[in-house]
């Protein structure tokens, strides 16, 4: 019997580090604490496993785009 879930919808979970690398070309990347400040403010969501802290890559993205995203005014 195979899984329902196939191990490209299964998500990723990825440390403060691996987050910054898949979001954030290498030139505009913030820094391990920026990550540590959002996750402190809750404006991106995390796993804990025990002590480790994960991030699911798409969930954070998602996140960002909703809370961090800057609309213009129209006139």
């Amino acid at each position: 019997m195979e899984n329902s879930l196939s191990t490209e919808s299964k998500p990723k979970l990825v440390d403060a580090n691996g987050l910054l690398e898949v979001l954030f070309d290498k030139s505009s990347r913030p820094s391990v604490r920026w990550v540590r400040q959002m996750q402190a403010q809750r404006k991106i969501p995390y796993v804990k496993i025990g002590h480790l802290v994960r991030f699911d890559v798409d969930e954070v993205r998602q996140a960002l785009s909703e809370n961090c995203t800057v609309n213009p005014r129209r006139r």
